[in-house]
């Protein structure tokens, strides 16, 4: 069978082609270009993405204190419970069970 690829005079992509059965086999769309961005927009692009990653470093930072000034609550509450003169528990090992 004959291939052949052109490219498409309206849309640009590649088309390839079977000759004898007249018919389009695959067709690959053009690759878009990226938009070509001056310096001065790149470096403000830049300066907002450090900004919004130091909110949100800043953001981490409160959760987590928070976080551990809740567990510092819980842990002083749980410490009032316990009875000062209260013998700890021995622990049941499989050796002492025989």
């Amino acid at each position: 069978m004959a291939h052949f690829t052109v490219t498409c005079p309206h849309c640009k992509s590649l088309l390839e082609l079977d000759a004898e059965a007249q018919l389009v086999v695959a067709c690959k769309p053009p690759e878009e270009k990226k938009p070509v961005a001056s310096l001065e927009e790149r470096l403000k692009q830049l300066e907002e993405e450090k900004k919004k990653a130091a909110d949100k470093l800043a953001e981490a930072m409160r959760a987590e204190q928070a976080g551990s000034r809740v567990r510092e609550e819980k842990f002083r509450k749980l410490l009032s419970q316990v009875d000062p003169d209260a013998e700890p528990e021995k622990p049941v090992r499989d050796v002492d069970l025989d």
